[in-house]
């Protein structure tokens, strides 16, 4: 591989910068070129000219990299050559006002490595160079090039791009891109490009990232077995035979979990109307003195009056309840201790909070928060693209791409965690809560049919306590995390062309009465038949008790059932509801390290989703930012976000048995602090992803 010195300003190119700083004129770069001959590092400064020059190039780029430097872009071809040569120092050429041209810089090549072939009259051989370089003021530099210059690399690739740009605003045409517009204001869903005419299900089975989705046997190794519908294949959790994969041979009793392998795809995100989003108005009352009388408290917001009755000797922290149980119509109660903010659900000003302590004694003051600007956007209309090959303009979808290595293809649990019990040597079918969350000799996160999910009935089973179940299945299993789910989202979306994912497929196992003691989820495989298609199966329970049990390719109960945890995802609530995401190295409460801040915020308040958050580094993600809409427009999945004074919080998704029309792959429930567990929340589905320098 070639390497080169750094860019070594000669003396009479540090002559012409003096120049062009004394206000003399511009520096203007012309050529580079390229010496057979060798120099050291320490003679470059002292050159006037390049010995044995076997190749001249225009500049094809100039760009100001910051207020005192520049990039050159040039390149060559070896299509005029008719001898090689080694390509030994390479020489930037400026106008000097009175000298005509002079060599400016100049660097050596020192490994000895790069040579430049002969034409052959078959292969065309050709080198690129960057050469960054000081010169003093960057505003004095043309950035004027020759047209008959060569075309880089870097142009070539901008090229593309804006032409890629361009076509996604006026809209692909591609049969091998699927995509769908969405007016998220006038609720209206358009199938483009190849998805145009297409209905979900076989339509969409020939193309990989859809069809290419199916139910796996996965060994702990990350070993692929046997496929649904193929001899072996088995969702017990252990092999039933001998399956013989690539000349080795696994016996019956081998620990498989039943995993949806998912194919690497590209996306593209564009934004067509968007509009900043904003801090809402907030009015605070932080209660500072007992009552010491009993009487009323009397809150208003413009023409809304509320009243609160205390008692002699009532507490800060009892006040505070009592007037967080009084409702306006506008805002939402966000308490924290003796404080409490009413947090604005709907856009615009309103008036100020006035209170009236009355004779009650009570102390306390009132503050108001007028609304603010965020980072970020609400998307208002936009169209998602997917692709299974590369395409100009499109992203590898992040979910490919771990700690900055791609993967070929991803894993992700077709059922619900249940817990294998390393000790017993069993799966824990019924939700026996005597887990063992010790890191790597304890027990193992699974995905079996048959099994109720796991809980944390009375168990810790916290999103912690989770991702070390599932990392003791071993290396590159973890539980399931914001960016690998988007992926699934993303696909929904586009083969549904819709968001609400209940109308499309089945309103899930949701409807359920809650018995408020008892972990209520059914058992998973409900879908078995389904293999790798997508549908809703009713489940009689007896006791004319029936329920629904979905699959989204594969992948059963991505809402309802239980709610799952979510990992790769941490909310700082304090009011500006930031969170940030990882593709790796998950830890509760961490915002540093793998974790990046996305750059708008969370929604404030809860209720049906009506927009995603979008910067364009974040453009994958399906993150609320706004709540107004309802059960079945745009989206019809809702959100809870809970802003507070401080503390972070955990995300679950895709609701439990009773959560009715709330219920979807895009709820995300954010309220509990990492130390939560409860009975009707599960671990996280298992994923897999294997390092290509992992052995099979």
């Amino acid at each position: 591989m070639a390497e080169y010195s750094k860019l070594i300003i000669t003396n009479d190119g540090q002559a012409l910068m003096a120049k062009m700083i004394a206000g003399e004129g511009d520096i203007e770069f012309t050529k580079v070129a390229v010496s057979s001959a060798e120099h050291e590092e320490d003679e470059l400064q002292a050159l006037s000219s390049l010995s044995d020059v076997k190749q001249t190039s225009l500049v094809s780029k100039v760009t100001r990299t910051n207020e005192v430097a520049i990039q050159i872009e040039a390149a060559f071809t070896n299509a005029d050559l008719t001898e090689g040569y080694y390509m030994r120092t390479l020489g930037l050429y400026a106008l000097d006002p009175d000298e005509g041209e002079i060599l400016y810089a100049a660097c050596a090549e020192t490994s000895g490595n790069c040579y430049m072939p002969a034409y052959n009259g078959v292969t065309t051989s050709g080198a690129y160079f960057r050469l960054v370089t000081t010169v003093g003021n960057a505003d004095s530099v043309s950035l004027e090039v020759d047209p008959g210059a060569f075309a880089t690399i870097g142009d070539i690739q901008a090229l593309e791009n804006e032409i890629a740009d361009l076509k996604a605003y006026i809209g692909y045409t591609d049969d091998d891109i699927y995509g769908v517009e969405v007016d998220f204001k006038n609720n209206k869903f358009t199938r483009l490009a190849g998805a145009a005419n297409m209905t979900p299900g076989e339509m969409f089975d020939d193309v990989e990232c859809f069809g290419g989705r199916k139910r796996v046997n996965l060994t702990d190794g990350g070993v692929e077995l046997s496929a649904y519908g193929e001899a072996g294949y088995t969702e017990t959790g252990k092999l039933t035979t001998t399956v013989v994969k690539d000349g080795t041979s696994y016996p019956s009793g081998t620990p498989v979990q039943v995993m949806v392998k998912q194919p690497k795809f590209w996306y593209k995100v564009v934004p067509l109307d968007t509009e900043p989003i904003k801090y809402p108005q907030m009015e605070e009352i932080v209660i500072t003195g007992a009552a010491t009388a009993a009487g009323t408290i009397t809150l208003t917001i413009g023409e809304e009056v509320k009243t609160v009755t205390v008692a002699n000797g009532n507490s800060a922290a009892t006040i505070a309840g009592l007037i967080d149980d009084i409702g306006f119509t506008d805002f939402q109660t966000r308490p924290n201790g003796t404080t409490i903010r009413f947090v604005s659900r709907i856009p615009g000003a309103r008036d100020k909070l006035s209170v009236s302590f009355g004779s009650t004694g009570v102390t306390g003051t009132v503050k108001s928060y007028a609304e603010a600007p965020a980072n970020g956007v609400h998307m208002r209309k936009a169209r998602y693209y997917v692709s299974p090959k590369p395409k100009a303009g499109f992203k590898l979808h992040p979910a490919f791409i771990v700690n900055g290595e791609e993967q070929e293809v991803i894993y992700r649990a077709a059922f619900e965690p249940c817990i294998y019990d390393v000790s017993a040597g069993a799966y824990l079918m019924t939700d026996e809560q005597v887990a063992d969350f010790a890191s790597s000799t304890g027990d193992k996160l699974s995905s079996i049919a048959g099994a109720k999910p796991c809980s944390g009935v009375t168990q810790n089973l916290t999103r912690a306590n989770a991702r070390t179940l599932a990392a003791n299945r071993g290396s590159g299993w973890c539980q399931d995390y914001t960016i690998s789910h988007s992926a699934t989202e993303m696909l929904m979306l586009i083969e549904y062309a819709s968001f609400n994912m209940q109308a499309a497929i089945g309103a899930g196992h949701t409807n359920r009465t809650d018995d408020g003691s008892t972990n209520m989820s059914e058992l998973t495989g409900a879908t078995s038949n389904l293999g790798n298609k997508s549908g809703a199966v009713t489940v009689e329970l007896g006791d004319g008790i029936t329920i629904v049990m979905v699959s989204y390719r594969g992948e059963e109960n991505l809402w309802g059932n239980i709610w799952k945890h979510e990992d790769g995802i941490n909310v700082l609530a304090q009011w500006t509801h930031a969170f940030y995401i990882a593709d790796n190295a998950f830890a509760d409460s961490k915002d540093d390290g793998s974790y990046k801040l996305v750059d708008f915020p969370m929604a404030f308040t809860e209720g049906y989703i009506s927009a995603f958050g979008y910067t364009e580094e974040f453009d994958f993600l399906f993150i609320a930012s706004e709540v107004l809409g309802n059960s079945s427009l745009p989206v019809g999945d809702y959100t809870y976000s809970y802003v507070s004074t401080s503390g972070w919080h955990i995300v679950v998704s895709g609701a439990s048995w009773s959560n009715g029309s709330s219920a979807g792959p895009f709820f995300r429930y954010s309220y509990d602090t990492p130390s939560y567990r409860y009975r009707n929340l599960s671990g996280g589905r298992l994923v897999y992803r294997k390092a290509k320098n992992k052995a099979a």
